[in-house]
């Protein structure tokens, strides 16, 4: 499968960490709404996971389930769009999203959003196993940090703000502790 990809200003590789801060400073505006958005919701959820941990547990569960049902139907129908969000990515990344990845996205992408989905199923529901949601929220967290990596176009900071939230969400953090 060859993937033709779209004629873009910004569809590069950066050379520096100079270059990669200007080219996301240049490009914010146009992804400062979904941004804001991003902030918002994750200052929300963490906010609500102080006072109520299992709703903020099972509203990652749903949106990390959203998240596997879009990540898979824009994988099939438009597989350069994660690519095209490669210039943002810090420069270690971009190289290996203009080389292995560049050729194949469909090859990562789909099984983040397997493992995605199993996250957002073992968080949603509520099971006798604390083991399996530890595994979960362990993931969880693990991918909201890489996402780190991948710079605005991938919400950064809320991205930070999300493996915060879920951390509140660990089991032994929900129960209270009496004197």
């Amino acid at each position: 499968m060859t993937i033709v990809l779209r004629d873009f200003d910004s569809f590069k590789r950066v050379t520096s960490w100079e270059e990669w801060l200007d080219v996301t400073k240049a490009t914010f505006p146009e992804y400062f709404p979904n941004w804001a958005v991003s902030n918002f919701v994750g200052l929300l959820l963490l906010a609500i996971s102080f006072y109520m941990p299992s709703f903020s547990r099972k509203t990652w569960g749903l949106l990390m389930v959203l998240a596997s049902l879009v990540n898979t139907y824009m994988m099939v129908t438009d597989p350069t769009c994660y690519i095209e969000f490669g210039v943002l990515a810090v420069p270690p990344m971009q190289r290996f999203i203009y080389s292995r990845y560049y050729a194949r996205p469909e090859l990562i992408v789909l099984p983040i959003a397997f493992c995605q989905f199993l996250i957002g199923i073992e968080l949603f529901f509520d099971g006798k196993s604390h083991r399996l949601r530890k595994i979960a929220l362990a993931s969880a967290i693990t991918f909201f940090i890489g996402l780190v990596f991948l710079g605005i176009g991938s919400a950064f900071p809320p991205s930070v703000l999300y493996a915060l939230t879920v951390a509140k969400c660990w089991p032994e953090l929900q129960k209270s502790k009496t004197i």
